[in-house]
């Protein structure tokens, strides 16, 4: 089954972003971001391999943002799940949109 949002990869993804000289770890998918709160990133990351000491350090950007993947973080069904449930969000938001 293709699903809208299987090409985010799963937290714990270790990412080189472009234009960003340190390694990112990704610790969270679909986030708004802090200083833009209008904007909804694919990513938020953190320095990689410091990891979540200073906020302001947190980082969004997008797939497409991505020069390479370093390492690719843990999949199960849970995340399975998640991106069913990422689906059928999105598909419900989409028809209310549509309703208006």
């Amino acid at each position: 089954m293709n699903l809208k949002y299987e090409y985010l990869l799963p937290i714990g993804s270790v990412v080189k972003v472009k234009n960003v000289e340190q390694w990112q770890m990704v610790i969270g998918v679909l986030q708004r971001g802090a200083a833009i709160p209008e904007r909804t990133f694919d990513y938020v990351a953190v320095p990689y391999p410091e990891g979540l000491y200073d906020m302001r350090l947190n980082i969004g950007f997008d797939h497409n943002d991505i020069e390479k993947v370093i390492f690719r973080g843990y999949e199960d069904n849970d995340r399975k799940a998640f991106l069913i449930l990422l689906e059928a969000m999105s598909r419900k938001k989409e028809r209310e949109k549509h309703a208006d």
